[in-house]
């Protein structure tokens, strides 16, 4: 399903760690240290994405929200995006495959090598099953 171009939508922005470890599942409050960015990358990538229109969350350990309408995440992302039969946001690669990672890219590209991933968090599997969209 086609998301309205208005419509405001969030994502995660994932940020490469300053000591060049990759993030993994076994993060816990004693390793975060080593995963998290430096905070000159975080400021230029946080500035980044404000200055291509989208609001942006605080940094809470390595990563950060932005939020805009769809149209925004279309444009600086170059690409289309939609909802799967569960209401999470997709983005559409070419041929029609679909995932929740964006294309790896920052407005302007040059801070590609802070960014490790965005992606669109799934909705949760549990509770109502229809939402108001």
């Amino acid at each position: 399903m086609a998301l309205k171009a208005q419509e405001l939508i969030s994502a995660q922005v994932v940020l490469r760690s300053a000591s060049g470890k990759m993030p993994d599942a076994h993060i816990t409050a004693e390793t975060i240290n080593q995963y998290l960015p430096s905070p000159e990358a975080a400021s230029q990538a946080r500035a980044a994405y404000a200055d291509a229109g989208f609001e942006v969350g605080t940094l809470v350990a390595n990563n950060f929200s932005i939020t805009a309408p769809a149209a925004t995440f279309e444009d600086a992302f170059h690409t289309k995006l939609r909802r799967d039969a569960h209401g999470g946001i997709q983005c559409v690669r070419d041929g029609g495959s679909a995932q929740s990672e964006l294309p790896l890219q920052t407005p302007g590209g040059e801070l590609s090598q802070h960014v490790a991933a965005v992606t669109f968090s799934p909705p949760p599997d549990f509770g109502p099953a229809k939402f108001n969209y």
